[in-house]
């Protein structure tokens, strides 16, 4: 967690440091350190070099293959920084690469065989946020979303909804079939209980950001709708019990 921690961290001081311009045209993100003026260019860059290379020995040392896919993840993002996020779809794509990485690096690094399915669902539920990221800043922004983003200008409003939608009922019916269907979950299935309080975030959170709150960043609505944070606290009870009485 430690190195990863380390490594995210420093692809985000490097992706704000080259995105400062265009974040002081942002009305959220124009407070950031970097583009507020608060923390200059090279001090950010020297901190990122060293918060990678920790992160990155501390991943080797614990083991060469997580390792390898942290330092493969940190040059990925490197070149997402710099050009590959102007690449619409690949952009978002990446984003979503980088979630399974951690899974990969995770089971790597404690020797834990992890389902597919679970790389599946969290890619997917990745690529969800991410596409309603893009769909939010497309929203406020209007016209002025391409200053911020220039692969906005290749996202339709059309395609971008269609995205969202795909992803959510993806993310859903592959997280369902890890419920039954991973070596690491209840034989039972009792996992699938689970699965209401998921679904129910995910629907819940949409219709925020295309309703009442869709002038909130993404994020702002995950972590403080009352809604939301009862289908977590529903689902870690759920699971709790499920595994402990399994």
């Amino acid at each position: 967690f430690g190195a990863w921690s380390a490594v995210v961290s420093a692809t985000y001081l490097i992706n704000d440091a080259a995105d400062r311009e265009r974040d002081r045209q942002h009305p959220r993100k124009r407070h950031r350190p970097i583009a507020a003026g608060r923390l200059g260019v090279a001090s950010a860059l020297i901190m990122a070099v060293g918060l990678a290379l920790a992160g990155t020995a501390t991943a080797f040392a614990l083991d060469a293959g997580s390792g390898a896919v942290v330092g493969g993840y940190f040059l990925v993002m490197l070149a997402y920084s710099g050009a590959l996020k102007a690449v619409p779809v690949l952009d978002v794509f990446l984003l979503s690469a980088g979630v399974v990485a951690r899974a990969v690096s995770g089971g790597l690094a404690i020797e834990v065989e992890i389902s597919p399915w679970l790389y599946v669902c969290g890619g997917f539920g990745a690529f969800f946020l991410a596409t309603s990221k893009r769909w939010s800043e497309a929203r406020e922004l209007g016209d002025n979303a391409v200053i911020h983003r220039p692969a906005l200008a290749a996202y339709p409003s059309e395609v971008l909804s269609q995205m969202l939608t795909i992803s959510a009922a993806a993310a859903l019916l592959s997280y369902g079939v890890y419920t039954i269907e991973s070596a690491n979950a209840p034989a039972n299935g009792a996992m699938a209980l689970t699965i209401p309080f998921v679904g129910a975030a995910m629907f819940r959170y949409l219709m925020l950001l295309q309703g009442r709150r869709s002038g909130d960043a993404p994020d702002q609505i995950l972590f403080t709708d009352p809604g939301i944070v009862a289908c977590v606290v529903g689902f870690v009870v759920t699971a709790t019990w499920v595994l402990l009485a399994n």
